[in-house]
């Protein structure tokens, strides 16, 4: 099968636009804080994206959208696909809203003369945008798989480039789902953090005071395509696809595994498709939810897979940062891992002030730490035990 390169990257975060915002990320800034008119102890908080200026041409299309497309054509150019030197057909368009586009669909639902709900707010509706806009048409697709959708379309895109459907492609998620029925349904869940005196300080993964995550929103996509389409056109290889794995454990639509266990499988399944024993990895970005639940059967899981080496990776969630992108998570925490790779710098877990004893991981508390990087890893999990995990290298210097 080809060896699959990444040759670009996009960024939108609640730090801004651009792959710029992952400076403040890596430092462990937060850009939690209170949702407007939702102000005071009880109030809802989350992590907006700022001063946002839609893409040309997208102005009537849905947050999330606008996301997608900005993300897309910072990786487009970052990649130097607008000098050409592809065919068309062969590029595929692998980008999900995993809820769809939450803001077109209810106001589709009180426009009922105009029921454009199917191409404005459907999972993929930024996939198809974003394929229009570049006038490709190899394969399309939008998985949905809960928290785990930004993984799944990347591997999807893999999976389209190693089969040979496909030279090159465009994979990621966009998320702008802070609208009040789905933090209304996080809230009952019982998985938000409470602000307290400082939402900037309310999202603390690993940490003993954990209490919840804040939804975030924004996007990340990546350019990922064949060595040889890479090598054809001059491409800067920024990372190279080592291995990856994807299963679930259903049987449970919102509980987690505790012992961890399917994770552990998957990410040793990740590790043997690349031939990377367990010391060779250097840095893990986890799903880090900081919920009581999800961190310990993360931590668990890396232990596993792990073993003895468990104890020298550098883990971290930036998910204190700017919070949990939910369907888009996997897609912008894998941006962030490449960059890692490229930085040689293991990101902030921002607000880790007390770390948990039983996590058993160098979890990277406050600040960014800077180490050799030769391989990484990215996890992610979903609603219904969705997971993956996905194994990057280095390219040689």
């Amino acid at each position: 099968m080809p060896r699959v390169a990444v040759t670009g990257l996009g960024l939108v975060l609640p730090q801004g636009v651009g792959l710029a915002s992952a400076d403040a990320v890596f430092r462990g800034e937060s850009a939690v804080a209170y949702l407007p008119g939702e102000a005071g102890p009880s109030g809802l908080t989350g992590a907006a994206v700022r001063d946002f200026a839609p893409p040309a041409g997208t102005e009537e299309a849905d947050r999330a959208v606008q996301f997608a497309v900005a993300a897309a054509e910072e990786a487009w150019r970052g990649a130097h696909l607008d000098a050409g030197g592809f065919d068309g057909r062969r590029v595929g368009v692998l980008v999900t809203l995993s809820k769809g586009a939450v803001f077109a669909l209810a106001r589709s639902a009180r426009q009922a003369a105009k029921p454009d709900w199917w191409t404005s707010a459907a999972p993929d509706a930024a996939a198809l945008l974003i394929a229009s806009r570049f006038n490709v048409s190899g394969p399309i697709g939008a998985p949905v798989t809960a928290c785990a959708s930004g993984g799944h379309a990347l591997l999807w895109a893999i999976r389209c480039i190693e089969r040979g459907a496909a030279d090159l492609a465009l994979a990621g998620a966009a998320e702008a789902s802070l609208h009040p029925l789905v933090l209304g349904s996080y809230r009952r869940m019982g998985v938000l953090a409470e602000a307290r005196s400082d939402p900037a300080t309310s999202v603390r993964p690993f940490s003993l005071t954990r209490r919840g995550f804040a939804v975030g929103e924004g996007a990340g996509v990546v350019v990922i395509e064949s060595e040889v389409s890479a090598r054809r056109r001059g491409a800067q290889v920024l990372a190279y696809v080592a291995g990856w794995a994807s299963g679930a454990q259903a049987g449970d639509l919102t509980g987690v595994e505790a012992g961890g266990e399917t994770l552990a499988r998957l990410m040793q399944l990740a590790l043997e498709r690349a031939a990377v024993a367990p010391h060779d990895v250097d840095y893990i970005h986890a799903h880090g939810t900081a919920t009581a639940t999800n961190d310990p059967a993360e931590a668990r899981a890396i232990r596993a897979a792990l073993g003895p080496a468990a104890r020298r990776v550098s883990v971290s969630s930036t998910k204190g940062a700017h919070g949990h992108l939910l369907g888009a998570a996997a897609a912008v925490e894998t941006v962030l891992t490449v960059l890692a790779i490229r930085r040689q710098e293991a990101p902030a877990t921002a607000n880790l002030t007390d770390p948990d004893p039983a996590m058993g991981l160098d979890c990277t508390p406050l600040r960014p730490r800077a180490r050799s990087i030769h391989y990484a890893m990215k996890i992610a999990s979903g609603f219904g035990g969705q997971a993956v995990a996905l194994c990057l290298a280095r390219p040689p210097a």
